[in-house]
């Protein structure tokens, strides 16, 4: 008896897992051009972005080259890998990451058979008031007919992968703002020592003047503007040792260190690296790490849809199991172990129309979610063509204040030849001297101008940083 029992489970067994193989199937996630055709409709995607002046460019920007390491900065690197070790900020992501890939696990668990145990005893009436006792072991199936749970699981899986592109991203991001941050702090350092060295001259300058008032070569009012102008280098100074200072504590607060102003090892700006090719738009719409997430939540709203469908339709499960009870009260045929198998049917009649508007509730979602990838992708063609523009205005307005500040530079050794012999005194040298540092500090910006719109222009590509 039990033998044919087990067969009749075995064949019932066979036959419904026939009926979930030829059961309807999940859609491949949505490929990149029918998602761009869905979302963003009336976008025209050019061959080539509009800020582009050349084609004849190197490719690197749309391979994997991480961009990082085109600036060799040696300084840079280890706070970057230090920051990757120690900042709070990436491992609340990681937590992030890591809990969705628990969810994933835990709706997966579903494909596979429940088993459990269950007991109770108890003299006379039992710990129930049933009077019986014994134990039961059984498994319970669901036969993923419809695909509810394949949907369900697609999802997290969808939504996990979204999770670890937003990581990525933001991987990126805090990678760029500690460059920015890094060189920001070092241009800083640069323009605080001349702007001390201004107010010097400045000082200098004071003590030149009041020495004419005293011969009468020079006015009150003279004297008075000078000290203003000592003022104001003073001022300038002490703002710009304060944004150092700031600057330092953010990098200490980027990397997970205490904010105590840390100075840095290194002076100079690194050189801008070749320029390089940007690829078209589809290309971008594929490398960037927030698009890929947008794209992976369309799919999990597509599946979630598929879900809530399924919800609709009969849930058919299998179950397994023996056991033995006993009783003090009644009188019950048999004692002994039997095993036990059924086939469970649960069809949703009525509910009030909660399934359909769940569904409608799905519905909606992914028209959310088409919505926020078009917003998404068109803001990364913005940047990328923002990013291009901005490095072409940088490049000419940085090669601009170079050459203002080469220029200065004669001038100011052509003063200092005049001084050598005679034809000019002091203070002329030393207002030369503060309008070459000016111009010096000016070409530090400039530089550093560049140097973030090449990161921007990195960022907005995607790819790997480190």
């Amino acid at each position: 008896m039990m033998a044919s029992m087990i067969r009749f489970s075995s064949l019932s067994l066979l036959s419904l897992m026939g009926l979930v193989l030829t059961a309807c199937a999940l859609p491949d996630p949505i490929k990149s051009s029918e998602l761009k055709q869905q979302a963003m409709p009336h976008v025209v995607m050019p061959d080539q972005y509009g800020s582009l002046n050349s084609t004849k460019q190197t490719n690197a920007a749309i391979q994997n080259v991480p961009w990082l390491q085109a600036f060799n900065d040696e300084e840079l690197q280890d706070l970057v890998r230090l920051a990757l070790a120690q900042s709070p900020d990436l491992k609340i992501m990681a937590a992030r990451q890591e809990q969705s890939e628990a969810m994933m696990r835990a709706v997966g668990g579903a494909f596979y058979p429940n088993v459990g145990v269950s007991a109770k005893t108890g003299s006379k009436v039992g710990v129930d008031g049933s009077g019986t006792s014994g134990y039961y072991i059984g498994a319970g199936w669901e036969l993923d007919l419809w695909g509810r749970v394949r949907a369900s699981y697609a999802a997290a899986e969808q939504n996990s992968q979204s999770i670890k592109a937003d990581q990525e991203y933001a991987k990126l991001s805090f990678i760029a703002q500690l460059t920015k941050a890094v060189w920001t702090a070092r241009v800083l350092r640069q323009q605080a020592d001349l702007a001390q060295e201004n107010l010097q001259s400045q000082q200098q300058i004071l003590e030149h003047v009041k020495h004419r008032l005293q011969i009468g070569a020079a006015s009150e009012n003279e004297v008075l503007q000078t000290d203003m102008s000592v003022s104001q280098a003073q001022e300038v100074f002490l703002n710009l040792k304060n944004a150092l200072d700031q600057s330092l504590r953010s990098i200490d607060i980027l990397v997970g260190r205490y904010p105590i102003a840390t100075p840095l090892k290194a002076k100079d700006l690194p050189h801008v690296p070749a320029s390089l090719a940007t690829g078209i738009p589809s290309e971008l719409l594929e490398r960037r790490p927030d698009v890929r997430a947008a794209a992976a939540r369309v799919d999990a709203a597509r599946y979630n849809i598929k879900e809530a469908e399924a919800t609709r339709l009969p849930k058919i499960s299998l179950t397994a199991g023996f056991g033995r009870a006993s009783s003090d009260l009644f009188v019950l045929q048999t004692n002994a172990a039997n095993p036990s198998t059924g086939v469970g049917v649960t069809l949703p009649l009525f509910a009030g129309g909660a399934l359909e508007e769940r569904v409608q509730l799905k519905k909606s979602e992914l028209e959310q979610a088409f919505a926020s990838y078009a917003k998404v992708g068109l803001n990364a063609l913005k940047e990328v063509e923002s990013a291009l523009s901005a490095e072409q205005m940088w490049q000419i307005r940085s090669k601009q204040s170079s050459q203002v500040f080469q220029h200065q530079q004669q001038v100011m050794r052509n003063t200092e030849a005049e001084f050598k012999i005679g034809r000019i005194d002091q203070r002329q040298v030393l207002q030369q001297k503060i309008r070459t540092n000016n111009a010096q500090s000016s070409d530090w910006q400039g530089r550093l101008e560049l140097l973030m719109q090449r990161v921007n222009l990195y960022l907005s590509l995607g790819g790997s940083a480190i």
